[in-house]
């Protein structure tokens, strides 16, 4: 685990780093066991579009560090109820709340907003970081090896003082984070959206057989 990979670990993704090997062997891994959260629900918020918790979903994320050192970022979704959601990970998870005025990173050391109304440009928050969060844009488009997505809100967090350390991450509607920059001195890392899909079921052969698409076109887990 590279040392920046330890600074994406309490940010947006809370994802766990599996090395370049890729993911786990399917008989021991967690992202196949069945999921036990609500499905077909919805806070109803407005910036839910812009972070969705579906659950059972699988969001893996290719990072590359400042010499070249490439890893897989795996987080998997778990739904509690219309308002509440979780990212889990290989050492724990994140709870999160859709509030009225947006996404809440529920913490012990605090509530923190992901998101935050309005979504303009210039808007600021306190971020989750201890930082400042600003809006960069809310219209701009991301090529990520999952694809191409457009109408999406990238946000700036800064940190200063002795550690200083900067946050910029692309947010897209129907997705979620599907890119992530952190940067502290020279020191440098980048994950970006590989998969977003249920998790992945075995044939007989050993080979991986993607869920059939539902009528909303979202492949059913």
């Amino acid at each position: 685990m590279t040392a920046m990979t330890k600074l994406l670990f309490p940010t947006l993704l809370l994802v766990a780093h599996t090395g370049c090997g890729g993911p786990p062997p399917a008989a021991s891994s967690p992202w196949l066991v069945p999921s036990e959260g609500q499905r077909d629900v919805a806070s109803g918020t407005a910036l839910e579009r812009f972070f969705p918790l579906v659950d059972g979903m699988v969001y893996t994320y290719k990072s590359l560090n400042e010499v070249g050192e490439e890893g897989i970022l795996i987080t998997r979704v778990y739904r509690a109820d219309a308002k509440h959601g979780e990212l889990r990970f290989a050492t724990g998870s994140k709870t999160f709340e859709f509030a009225p005025d947006g996404v809440v990173l529920k913490s012990r050391d605090g509530d923190a907003y992901v998101l935050k109304a309005p979504l303009e440009v210039g808007a600021t928050w306190r971020g989750e970081h201890g930082g400042n969060t600003r809006v960069l844009s809310v219209s701009i488009s991301a090529e990520t090896p999952s694809g191409r997505y457009d109408a999406c809100v990238q946000t700036l967090e800064e940190r200063l003082g002795d550690r200083p350390v900067r946050y910029a991450t692309v947010f897209c509607p129907g997705v979620g984070v599907v890119s992530l920059e952190v940067a502290t001195g020279a020191n440098y890392e980048r994950a970006e959206l590989k998969t977003y899909a249920p998790p992945m079921r075995m044939k007989a052969d050993g080979t991986d057989r993607m869920p059939a698409a539902g009528p909303d076109g979202v492949p059913s887990p």
